[in-house]
């Protein structure tokens, strides 16, 4: 009998596709399911609740909710590189001073990219604690788009594939996330540290065969199925799945630099996390490092 996993994703990596699609999971003895989030609310809501039991998300997720409502969440391999972080503006706005009094599109008011587009701001003069502007929670890239086209919103975090359709759009890309924080990490799986420990050898079996789809897709000889398959799988054209495919990281192990420079932000906005501001709290490398045996 399959061991049954439910991951939840605001998109899908390419070694997960790569590893469903060639029946990597399966041939391993895992039934691997995948569902698309539409907020990192309810993303990380349930998987503390075990609604799903593994999430690729945001680190700053994985921050703002471990203790939160119970569950202590880790994040436990990097799933992808650091992409960029565009912020992009609706046609008026011709300087930052322009978005003062204004309402901004995020996905949650708190966490991720929200920091990513306050810290930016506060480089340009603009203070949300102050009133400069205001923070309005839209959900994912797609939704904090049409907020902006609907002139709801006037700036935001839209990152690719979403910055081509912002662009246009007759969106204008002001700078993006590197101008402020170059070490910004690509996202994270994360699991609830209480499933990962009564679940532990089938999340090992789960990495080491991810591990695998990731390296399949690396290999360059691999690299035109690969982008077939993901373009296939995501519905996704060439490009986008091309795409994809070079936000894979080198190899699942934490950037922990980069994650440590996420926590940083959080506590510059005194929004440390509950579990404390000691990075170790959030991450367990363990399951990682045991299917990299």
């Amino acid at each position: 009998m399959s061991d049954h996993l439910l991951i939840n994703v605001f998109n899908v990596d390419a070694a997960l596709a790569v590893g469903r699609a060639k029946g990597l999971f399966a041939a391993a003895g895992m039934d691997v399911d995948v569902m698309v989030t539409p907020n990192s609310t309810d993303q990380m809501r349930g998987l503390g609740k075990g609604s799903w039991q593994i999430v690729s998300t945001a680190f700053d997720n994985v921050l703002g909710w471990s203790g939160r409502e119970g569950a202590e969440i880790v994040a436990i391999a990097q799933v992808s590189q650091g992409g960029t972080l565009p912020v992009y503006v609706r046609p008026e706005i011709k300087k930052w001073d322009d978005l003062r009094g204004k309402a901004l599109a995020v996905d949650a008011v708190d966490t991720a990219y929200a920091l990513v587009l306050r810290r930016v701001l506060l480089a340009h003069g603009l203070e949300m604690d102050r009133g400069d502007y205001t923070l309005i929670a839209k959900g994912t890239t797609g939704y904090r788009l049409d907020s902006m086209v609907q002139g709801e919103t006037f700036a935001g975090v839209l990152n690719a594939p979403w910055d081509g359709k912002a662009a246009a759009a007759g969106m204008v890309r002001m700078t993006d996330h590197r101008e402020v924080l170059p070490d910004y990490p690509g996202g994270v799986y994360a699991v609830s540290r209480r499933w990962a420990a009564e679940n532990r050898e089938l999340l090992v079996k789960f990495l080491r065969t991810w591990s695998e789809a990731l390296h399949w897709c690396q290999d360059e000889k691999n690299q035109a199925e690969t982008i077939r398959l993901v373009g296939a799988a995501e519905k996704l054209d060439a490009k986008a799945a091309a795409n994809r495919l070079r936000q894979l990281p080198k190899g699942g192990k934490l950037n922990l630099p980069g994650l440590q420079s996420v926590l940083d932000l959080r506590v510059l906005f005194k929004l440390t996390p509950s579990m404390g501001e000691k990075l170790t709290a959030y991450y367990d490398e363990n399951f990682y490092a045991d299917a990299s045996k």
